[in-house]
Parts: C-alpha cells; sequence; structure tokens
C-alpha cells in the first residue's frame, strides 16, 4: 500500500485545486521558507481525523479554509482527498478488493466536517478504524513534522509507550477495551438500579398477599350474591313463562279457522295450477319449436361455409404445387454445381503436396546454416567483452578517483567551515545569560506553589458543599416516595369502598330506572349514620319516586317488591324536634321520620317506649329501635366503619379530602426537589470550576518547575557542550592535514589511470568493426531462414483452404439430396389432399336441400302453439279472481292472531329482559333451573340475598385489585429475577473478554517491545557509527507500563538522554522509528525538516538510512539540505509566485538527468 497523490482545493494557502503525485519510492518536496511545503504535512494530518487545531497550527478548525490574500477573497470550505494504491490489500475488511481508496475531508466555514470514503459519505470513526492497527494516523509514528523529533525523545514514557502500541497494532484493542469497560460500567449501574426495584418490589408483594386473602372472601361473598340474584330472576321467568302459554292457546284455536280456509284456497290453487301446467307445456313446446328452427339454421350455413372453406383450399394446394416444382427445378442446378465444385477442389489439393515437400527441406537447410554462423557470433562477442570489460573498468577507476578527488576537497571545504562554526558557537557559549533566567523561576515556583495550595483548598470545600447538597436531595426524594405510598394506599381504599358503594347502589339491576335509593337523597350527619343505617335497613333499603301520586306508580312496570317506596312530591319540611326528620340536614324528608324520636342511649329508648303512641317509636344512636310494643335490636355489635351505605359514604369523602391533602404536600416536596436538583447542579458546577483551577494552577506549577529543569538542564548541557566543541575543533583540525595529504594521493593515481585509458580505446574500436561484418552475416541468414518459413506457412494455409471448400461442398450435395426427398414427399400429400376435397361436393348440396324443408315445417307447427297458449292464458286470468276474495278473510284471521302474537311478545321481552340479566352475571337460565330447588319461593331467596349483602359490606375497605396486582407482581419479579440473570452473565461475559483483550495486549507489546529493542541496539550503531542505545520499562505491569529511551552516542557516558545534542537527538529519534517502521512499516513516513539540526557528515548517515528504507516503506520528506535533495527520485517543488497562493511544481529527477546527459 502507497499514496498514490493528493488533492487539494482551499486548504491554508492551496486555494486552487492542486493533484501532488507521488510516483517514486522517496520524493522530496522543496521550496523558500513559507511557500506553504509544510501544509502538505498538514493536510495528510487533517485527512486522517485530526481533532485539535493547535496541531495543525491553528487556533479554529476553520483555520484550515482559505482566509483570503492581497489579491484573492476568502473561500467557503476546503477539502483534501488523499488517494491510496491497495493493490497489495494492506487495508482489509470490506476495502481489501479495491485496488485503489480514496480518503476525503471537507469542512465549511460553520465548523462542519464531512468524510468520504470512495466517495461514500461516512463517520470519522470509520476513517479512524479503517487505518487502526497500520501505523497510520493524526498523531502516529509515521507523520514526523517540525520539532516532533525533540518532543519523541524528550516525551514522558506513557507518552512514548503510544508509539510502540501503534506498532504492535494493538491501538484497536484499546478502543475496543474503552468500549468494553463503558459497557461494564453500564451493566454494573443497571444492575444496581435493578436490585433496588427487586426489594421494593418484595416488599410490596408482602403487602399484596395480605390483601388478596382478604379480596378472595370478598369475591366468595359476591358470588353468593351473584347466585342469588340469578335464582331470583328465574324464578321471575317462570311466572312470565306460564302468561305465555296461556295466550299462546288461544291463538292456537284461530290457527285451526285459519288452516279450514287455507284448505278451500288450495283447492282453487289446484285448479289454476293445471292452468299453469298447460301453460307451461306450451310454452315448452314453443321453446323446443325455436331451438329446433335455430337448429336447422345453424347447420345450414355450415354447410354453406364448408363449400366456400373447400373451394379456397384447392386453390391455395394448386398455388403451392406450382411453388414446390419450380424449387425442384432450381435444387437440381445447385446440386449439378456443387458435384463440379468438389471435383475441383480435389484436384488442386493433390497437385500442391509434392510442392511443401520441397519447402520443407529448404528450410531445413537454412536453418542449419543460420545456427552455425550464430554459434561464431556467440564466441567473438565473448572476446569482445572481455575487452570492453578491461576498458569500462578502467574508465570507472578513473571516474572514482575522480569522485574521490570532488569529495575530498569537499570534505577539506566542510571541515574549515565546521572549524569556524566550532570557534563561533565556542564565543557564544561565554554570552547565556541562564543563570538570571533561573533566579527569576525560583520566585515564580514560590507563588506558584502558594496558588496551588489555595485552590486546593477551594476544591475541597466545594466537594464538601456538593455531598451536603446531593444529602439533600436524596432526603427530599425520600419523603417524596413516602407520600407517593400514602397516595397510592388511600386510592386504592377510595376504590374498594366505591366498588362496595356501586354493588349496594345495583342490587336489584331489574328494578325500574326511574326510582332512586333513598338513603342517596338524604343529608344524615356522620353522628347519626349508624341508627339512620338501621331504619333503612329494617324498611329493607326503600326506594323514593319522583312522580306526583301513587297510581301513577302503579303503572310503572319492574315495581320492588314488599320494599317501601317514598314520594318526594309528599315530603314535608316540617321537622317535630327530637325526630329523626329534625336531625337530618335534608330541606324535605319523608314524613314518617317526624315519628322516629331520637335519644342517646339504648336506656332512654327504652324508657320512653311509654309515652310513645301507637305510630311512634325511639331510635337509640346506637341503632337500637324500638315501638309501643316491639323492640329490633341491632345485628352485631362489632360493625366496622365501612358498614352501611351512609357510613360508606362518608368514609370515602373523608379519604378523598385525605387524598387531596397529600397530593398538595406532594406537590410541595416536588418543588422542592427541583430546588435541591438545581442546588446539586450549582454545586457540581461549582465543584468543576474549582477543580479546574486547581488543574491549572497545577499546571502552571508544572510549567515552572519544568522550565527551572530545562535550564538546569542546559546550564549542565552548555558546560558539556564546551568541552565537546574544544574536542572536537581538535579532531577537525586534525582531519583538516589528513585530508591535504589524501588528495595528493589520488591525483597520482589519477594520472596513471588517464594514461591506460587511451590505448584500450584503440582496442575496443577494432573489435567493433569485426563483429558489425559477423553480425551483418547473422542478419541475412535469418532473413533467409524467416522468408521460408513465411512461404511454407502460406503454402500450409492454402492447402488447409482447399480442404475445407472441399468439405463445404460435400455438406452441399448432401443437403440437395436430402431437400429433394422432402419436396417430392410434399408433392405427394397436397395431391391426395386435392382429391379429398372434390369428392363430398355432390353429398353436402342433397343435405342442404333436406335441412330447407324441415326449416318450413317448424315453422308451421310455431303458428299451431302460440294459439292454443293465448286461449289458455284467459281461463286462468278467471280463476285468479275468485281466489282473491278468499285471500281477504284469511287476512282478517290473520289479524287476530298478530294481535295475540303482540301481547305474547309483551311477555316474551320481559323473559328476555331477564335473560339479559342472567347474561350480565354470566349465569345460564338452565344451570340456574337444573340447580334450583323444587320449593324455592321468591320472598325467601330475597331474604337470603339481603343477608349476604350485609355479610358483604361488613367486610370493610377491600382492594379488589389485589389478587391481579400480586399475579402481575409477581410476574414482573420473576421477570426481573430473569434480567439480573441474563445482566450478570453478561457482566461475566464482558469481563472475560477484557481479560482476552488485556492478555493479547501483553503478549503483542512484550513482543513488539523486544523486537523494536533490538533493532534499535542494530540501527543506532549503523546511523552514529558506534555507540549503544536501548528502551527500557517503567513498570512491570505491561498494560500500564511507561516505555523510556537511553542512547550513548560513541565515546560518551551521558547519565540522561537530555544531555545529548540537537543533532544527536535527531538521530536518536530517526533510529527509534526506522526501528519500529521495520517492525510494522506504515504505507508511507512523512518527514519535515527533520535534518535540520544535522551537519553534513550526519545527514550523509541519515539519507543512506532512509534510502535503504524505501526498500519497504514510501518516504515523502520536506527538507532544503542539497544532499537530502540529490537522494530522491522525484523532486516536487512549492512556490507562491502569487502572495498568499502555493502552486506545485514537479520534477523526476532520473528524467531530468537522462534529458542532461543527452
Amino acid at each position: 500500500m502507497r499514496l498514490k497523490k493528493i488533492k487539494l482545493a482551499g486548504f491554508k494557502s492551496f486555494v486552487d485545486p492542486t493533484s501532488i503525485p507521488f510516483p517514486g519510492d522517496m520524493t522530496a518536496v522543496v521550496g523558500p521558507n513559507g511557500c506553504g511545503k509544510s501544509n502538505v504535512i498538514d493536510a495528510v494530518r487533517w485527512v486522517l481525523g485530526e481533532s485539535s487545531a493547535k496541531n495543525l497550527r491553528g487556533d479554529a478548525m476553520t483555520d484550515v479554509i482559505f482566509n483570503g490574500s492581497s489579491a484573492r477573497k476568502p473561500v467557503g470550505q476546503c477539502s483534501v482527498e488523499l488517494v491510496f494504491d491497495n493493490s497489495a490489500g494492506r487495508i482489509g475488511g470490506e476495502y481489501a478488493s479495491y485496488n485503489e481508496l480514496s480518503v476525503k475531508r471537507l469542512v465549511t466555514r460553520d465548523a462542519q466536517s464531512t468524510y468520504f470514503l470512495n466517495g461514500v459519505k461516512c463517520r470519522k470513526r470509520d476513517v479512524t478504524d479503517l487505518f487502526l492497527g497500520t501505523g497510520l494516523g493524526p498523531r502516529s509514528y509515521a507523520i514526523i513534522e517540525q520539532g516532533m523529533i525533540s518532543r519523541l525523545i524528550e516525551s514522558k514514557p506513557q507518552e512514548l509507550r503510544v508509539f510502540i502500541e501503534e506498532a504492535a497494532g494493538i491501538s484497536k484493542y484499546k478502543e475496543r477495551r474503552r468500549e468494553t469497560e463503558n459497557r461494564i460500567r453500564h451493566t454494573q449501574d443497571n444492575l444496581d438500579r435493578l436490585n433496588d426495584v427487586r426489594d421494593e418490589l418484595a416488599q410490596q408483594l408482602e403487602k399484596l398477599q395480605r390483601q388478596a386473602a382478604a379480596a378472595t372472601r370478598y369475591k366468595s361473598l359476591r358470588g353468593n350474591v351473584r347466585r342469588l340474584k340469578g335464582e331470583l330472576t328465574a324464578l321471575r321467568f317462570l311466572k312470565n313463562s306460564e302468561h305465555i302459554e296461556r295466550l299462546e292457546s288461544q291463538q292456537a284455536n284461530i290457527k285451526k279457522q285459519l288452516e279450514a280456509l287455507t284448505s278451500k284456497r288450495e283447492g282453487d290453487e289446484a285448479g289454476m295450477l293445471t292452468y299453469k301446467t298447460q301453460q307451461s307445456e306450451l310454452k315448452s313446446a314453443l321453446e323446443a319449436n325455436q331451438e329446433a328452427l335455430f337448429t336447422t339454421a345453424t347447420a345450414i350455413t355450415r354447410i354453406e361455409q364448408n363449400t366456400l372453406h373447400a373451394q379456397q383450399r384447392l386453390s391455395q394446394i394448386s398455388h403451392e404445387l406450382t411453388e414446390l416444382n419450380q424449387q425442384k427445378q432450381l435444387l437440381i442446378s445447385s446440386k449439378a454445381e456443387a458435384e463440379t465444385a468438389l471435383e475441383q477442389s480435389t484436384l488442386s489439393l493433390e497437385a500442391l503436396l509434392p510442392l511443401q515437400e520441397v519447402k520443407e527441406e529448404a528450410l531445413y537447410q537454412a536453418k542449419e546454416q543460420f545456427e552455425d554462423a550464430e554459434n561464431e557470433l556467440r564466441v567473438f562477442n565473448r572476446s569482445a567483452r572481455e575487452h570492453e570489460e578491461t576498458y569500462h573498468r578502467i574508465k570507472q577507476e578513473v571516474q572514482s578517483c575522480h569522485s574521490q578527488v570532488q569529495s575530498t576537497m569537499g570534505m577539506q571545504l566542510r571541515t574549515s567551515q565546521r572549524i569556524s562554526e566550532l570557534n563561533e558557537e565556542l564565543t557564544q557559549l561565554g554570552q547565556s545569560d541562564l543563570h538570571t533566567k533561573l533566579s527569576v523561576l525560583d520566585l515564580k515556583q514560590e507563588e506558584a506553589e502558594e496558588k496551588v495550595a489555595n485552590a486546593e483548598d477551594a476544591y475541597l470545600q466545594a466537594k464538601q458543599a456538593l455531598s451536603e447538597n446531593q444529602q439533600k436531595l436524596k432526603e427530599r426524594e425520600q419523603e417524596w416516595r413516602h407520600i407517593r405510598e400514602q397516595c397510592q394506599t388511600l386510592s386504592s381504599s377510595i376504590s374498594a369502598l366505591q366498588t362496595l358503594q356501586e354493588d349496594a347502589t345495583n342490587t336489584n339491576n331489574e328494578i325500574n330506572p326511574q326510582l332512586s335509593m333513598l338513603w342517596q337523597y338524604l343529608a344524615v350527619p356522620e353522628a347519626l349514620t349508624k341508627c339512620t343505617e338501621t331504619v333503612l335497613r329494617r324498611w329493607q333499603q326503600p326506594y323514593i319516586s319522583d312522580l306526583s301520586c301513587p297510581t301513577k306508580l302503579l303503572n310503572q312496570d319492574n315495581l320492588p317488591q314488599d320494599v317501601p317506596v317514598f314520594l318526594q312530591s309528599e315530603f314535608t319540611k316540617k321537622k317535630a324536634a327530637g325526630t329523626l326528620a329534625a336531625a337530618i340536614s335534608s330541606k324535605y324528608v319523608p314524613e314518617a321520620f317526624n315519628d322516629i324520636y331520637l335519644y342517646d342511649t339504648d336506656e332512654a329508648a327504652l324508657g320512653a317506649r311509654r309515652e310513645l303512641k301507637t305510630h311512634q317509636s325511639a331510635l337509640s344512636m346506637s341503632g337500637l329501635w324500638c315501638g309501643v310494643d316491639w323492640i329490633s335490636i341491632p345485628t352485631t355489635r362489632q360493625e366496622t366503619d365501612n358498614d352501611g351505605v351512609l357510613k360508606r359514604a362518608h368514609k370515602i369523602t373523608g379519604l378523598q379530602a385525605q387524598l387531596s391533602e397529600l397530593e398538595n404536600t406532594e406537590s410541595i416536596i416536588n418543588e422542592r426537589i427541583v430546588v435541591a436538583s438545581d442546588c446539586v447542579k450549582d454545586a457540581e458546577e461549582h465543584k468543576v470550576d474549582c477543580e479546574n483551577v486547581w488543574q491549572a494552577s497545577k499546571s502552571v506549577l508544572s510549567n515552572v518547575v519544568n522550565e527551572r529543569s530545562l535550564i538546569t538542564m542546559q546550564l549542565a548541557q552548555d558546560e558539556a557542550r564546551e568541552a565537546k566543541l574544544r574536542s572536537e575543533l581538535d579532531k577537525h583540525q586534525a582531519m583538516l592535514e589528513k585530508e591535504e595529504t589524501q588528495l595528493a594521493s589520488l591525483s597520482e593515481r589519477l594520472a596513471i589511470a588517464e594514461a591506460q585509458i587511451l590505448e584500450h580505446e584503440v582496442r575496443v574500436e577494432d573489435v567493433q568493426r569485426e563483429r558489425e561484418s559477423v553480425e551483418q552475416k547473422v542478419a541475412a541468414l535469418r532473413a533467409s531462414v524467416e522468408q521460408l518459413t513465411q512461404e511454407k506457412h502460406e503454402l500450409a494455409l492454402k492447402m488447409q483452404q482447399l480442404e475445407n471448400h472441399q468439405k463445404l461442398y460435400q455438406e452441399q450435395v448432401t443437403r440437395n439430396n436430402q431437400q429433394w426427398h422432402t419436396y417430392e414427399k410434399r408433392i405427394k400429400n397436397l395431391q391426395t389432399e386435392q382429391r379429398n376435397l372434390h369428392a363430398p361436393k355432390a353429398e353436402q348440396d342433397q343435405e342442404l336441400q333436406k335441412l330447407l324443408s324441415k326449416r318450413e315445417a317448424l315453422e308451421n307447427e310455431k303458428q299451431t302453439l302460440t294459439a292454443k297458449q293465448e286461449s289458455v292464458e284467459a281461463l286462468l286470468a278467471d280463476a285468479e279472481k275468485g281466489h282473491q276474495a278468499l285471500a281477504k278473510e284469511m287476512q282478517e284471521r290473520q289479524s287476530d292472531i298478530d294481535k295475540l302474537s303482540v301481547d305474547i311478545e309483551g311477555y316474551r321481552v320481559r323473559v328476555t329482559t331477564l335473560l339479559e340479566q342472567l347474561d350480565e352475571v354470566k349465569l345460564s337460565l338452565k344451570e340456574v333451573l337444573e340447580t334450583l330447588p323444587d320449593n324455592a319461593d321468591e320472598t325467601q331467596w330475597q331474604q337470603e340475598l339481603d343477608k349476604n349483602q350485609a355479610a358483604l359490606s361488613r367486610l370493610g375497605a377491600v382492594n379488589l385489585a389485589a389478587v391481579e396486582e400480586y399475579e402481575a407482581q409477581s410476574q414482573r419479579k420473576q421477570h426481573l429475577d430473569t434480567q439480573h440473570e441474563d445482566l450478570s452473565e453478561a457482566l461475566e461475559t464482558l469481563q472475560s473478554a477484557i481479560r482476552k483483550i488485556d492478555k493479547e495486549t501483553r503478549v503483542r507489546f512484550s513482543t513488539t517491545f523486544e523486537q523494536v529493542n533490538r533493532d534499535l541496539k542494530t540501527l543506532f550503531p549503523k546511523v552514529f557509527g558506534g555507540g549503544s542505545a536501548y528502551l527500557a520499562l517503567t513498570d512491570d505491569d505491561l498494560l500500564e507500563t511507561g516505555v523510556t529511551i537511553m542512547a550513548r552516542p560513541p565515546g560518551k557516558k551521558n547519565s540522561t538522554i537530555h544531555l545529548l545534542s540537537g543533532g544527536e537527538k535527531a538521530l536518536t529519534a530517526l533510529s527509534l522509528v526506522f526501528a519500529i517502521f521495520r517492525l510494522n512499516p506504515a504505507p508511507f513516513c512523512l518527514l519535515d525538516e527533520v535534518d535540520a539540526p544535522l551537519d553534513d557528515a550526519n545527514v550523509g548517515r541519515f539519507c543512506n538510512l532512509v534510502s535503504e528504507m524505501s526498500q519497504t516503506v514510501q518516504f515523502i520528506y520536506i527538507t532544503h539540505n542539497k544532499i537530502a535533495m540529490e537522494m530522491a527520485s522525484h523532486l516536487t517543488g512549492v512556490t507562491m509566485a502569487e502572495p498568499g497562493v502555493s502552486r506545485m511544481v514537479a520534477v523526476d529527477v532520473d528524467e531530468a538527468m537522462a534529458f542532461a546527459e543527452a
């Protein structure tokens, strides 16, 4: 995989669409300072997903868009596209089958980035995942820009570890591990929340279990009530059925009279039926006559059409026979021509066979002569090549001497320049002001430490405040949940009481709907509910009607039996003192309430009996009711607050008031929760602000400490540098003397070699003339062989052509014979058909005359049948008039039957209503009647129903939904338990995946680290000409350990890498990067002026190393060094002829050299 080209449009200074190709393995990007060379590196980093504007030398991501120049306006968007050659399949997955792959990024002024893969829109993550493990990325070791060399060497252990991870291809594992850890955290949170819900649900199940038992008892009593109601309905059904049977008996007598009339009508209908039968027979005869006429006409038409068709077919046969005879004549001619051509091609083929043998013999002799001449030429070439090799060896020696002389002269010049540079650098070292900077930094460090301490105190206070606010919020939420539970409990109680109240109200669904219960009208104080219930129960829960008089009431259907009905129009507003009427708040009350006197105790009520009149009574507050000669004792002395409709009504009102109050309290607590939540958010924001200030203070302190350490280190480096410079100065002066001696020796060798080359040039020219003569002879023989070969080939082609013609003519003769027999057979078939068509014409004419006679007879028969039909229809009309009079009398009898049916239907409607009432309670009449005792009495059953209803009312508040809620919550508990098991299993699976990723990461990291370390130990001495370097781990844990680098150039025993010079650091970093490339070579490597801190000697070593690595890695580097430019196979120039606008100029070095030599 390699980078094929980069397409830029509107990116930084490349405003115009620009395509930069990279055809070779080593491409140098050159140009003056500020022309936009580094923008090429930025473009690659940007497309690969760089999201930090700082790393792109900008303040915002929109800074990469061309912002205008003195002559151009800003553009609205920019795009960069990288085109890769993937013919080797380095990119795997779904793109492995693509030979070419393009990655494009586009950004607009609103900072919206869009990515494309092969022209298809995609996510940034898709681009990042595409290059995971390949060594490519926005901050990978494959992109080395200005300043990155020093940052790489001086990076922290964890930062250096990132390069080893990318080389090991475990960056994708780290991404998967991070995603897996997030899933584990979310799964654990879900598990915690699930456990809380399960605990709370277990408490609810205990409460619901108790409520479900009460609800079961309640449902049992309601079942009894339902059964009794069904049996009462069945008894009423039997009564109405008796009325229906009586009316149906009367209806049967009238039906007998109607049947007699029906018999008489049937006699008349028999006569009418005879006439209708005759009418029908005549009609059928007419239809048969009509059908016969139609059949005869159809036969006549068919015979006429067959005659016409036979004439047309005879004409076609005659025409076809004529055409077949003509084709037979043509076939005879064609057959004769094919036989003649076959005979001629056979004779021509026999004549060419002797000529072919002659050509083959001549070709054999020519090939033997050509092979002898070629052997002679090879022997002569071997001798000539020996002379030429001797000549070229001496010539190369001369060129080598020239190169060595020029190189030595260049080395003398560079050595002299280096001596001047060393003297100048020694002078600069004496003028350093590092000691003054060190004193200033000591003061800054004290101030920064004080700010860090203050910021830490503020952060701890904010953290404490956040904890307190979170505790308050938790207390408010707990209080809200407590109120919510109370509201739910009250709602359940109200629902149960309302259900009981509805059941009491709808005890008898069959009662006239215009009546209502008396207790619903009365406004009874809560203290009087018990005694009032005693009166109403004694009267069997009386009804109230708004009708004006009793007569109207009696005319109503479905009135209650043995139960009082009060007329509201006769209520009184006069209330006697001390009576039940005076105690009730309603304005109008029944007159009977004025005769019921109230007393506080049972004793007082019993003592007042003597003073009562016959129609009056005394009632105690506890429910004891007595008259002059009777006493009614309450049903039980252990009644609950929910006994009786009046008590339940007061209870419902009280609970609804409590519920409303709790809901108001809940609303207030919700508001407090909102306030507490806001306080927690403010505290969190304050904590984050304090933490940011604390971290910023620590960052400032760290910068000051690092800067102080750097200056201290620079002081030590300056001292070491001065000693090194003086040693290097002595070394270069000795080197200069050695180079002058070497130059004199090379000049002497050059003179001797130039004399030898003149002597060998004459020998080479003589050998060249003799070789040309031999080559001409070989060429002539080769042409002769080629000519004979061509003639033989043409003769073979001609013979093959004659054989093909012979085969074609033979096939044509065979086809003509087959076609002849086909024509003969077709002619015979047509002649036979012609004779058959002439034969039946006389028979068809005779049959046609018979059919015409038959049609005339059928038409006469039709006229006779029509006259008979008209006579029968007249007789049928007279019979129908008598039939209508009899039908009128039958209609009157039917009217009487209908009146009785209406009465019967009325009773049936009542029966249907009773059946519907049974359907409403889901009971079958058949089943009820089967279980109904023979001595069943409607009054007795009504009393039993009242007793069960009283027992039902004593149960009190019951949560009727408790059973269903208990079952639903139990199912939910089982579902949550299953979820708990699934989440636990998923958590174990994710943890197992983490362990597997960690194991794979450790193995890969360890293997990669050891391999990179070995390659570094090999490359470092090669780059420096000696010395040693190695990598070391900072921790035993391979998942978290950092990586440090130690390098000692030849002759040095430095304790840290920071003591190396800038050039030494650069070469060390390059050694490390190239060691990584050896293990996991990225598709390409971008170098941005990494040779800037190197001298010419080190640049030469750098160039040799890059040239060697280019066999496996494509290099694109930016340089100002001429030696590095000479190394490149392709030069790409970046110019800025127009201010602020970059353009490209590309040169192929090999083509340029070939052009210069020409």
